[in-house]
């Protein structure tokens, strides 16, 4: 398995989503190449692209935990302590790909049931 560092999303001074500008043209030819690329390995199902940005600031010990709710469709993320329960038997779903290492900015926490996501009652 391949080992992954587990980053709060701050670490890389990320910009608030109203500081990062729109789409621009050779964002649509860099996606193109990423793409390319993806298809090559065969992975065009498996990875997607994210536009890096905050909302709010996230502590050093902390990542952000994707959960959701299945019966109410809804999912929602919130910063927790990277030793939590939640956090730790979670699976990495966001990376900041950076230098020579990908780090992971947000993860997706278990339900109980042991499916990505945990269920919160609504």
């Amino acid at each position: 398995m391949t080992s992954m560092v587990i980053q709060p999303m701050q670490w890389g001074k990320l910009a608030d989503l109203h500081e990062v500008p729109p789409l621009q043209t050779d964002d649509m030819e860099c996606m193109n190449a990423i793409r390319a690329v993806l298809k090559q390995f065969g992975k065009l199902d498996r990875f997607a692209l994210h536009l890096i940005h905050k909302h709010f600031e996230i502590d050093e010990d902390e990542v952000l935990v994707e959960y959701s709710n299945p019966a109410t469709r809804e999912q929602f993320f919130r910063p927790e302590k990277k030793d939590s329960a939640d956090a730790r038997d979670a699976i990495p779903t966001t990376w900041i790909l950076k230098d020579e290492e990908a780090s992971a900015v947000c993860v997706c926490a278990r339900r109980d049931d042991g499916h990505q996501g945990r269920h919160e009652s609504g």
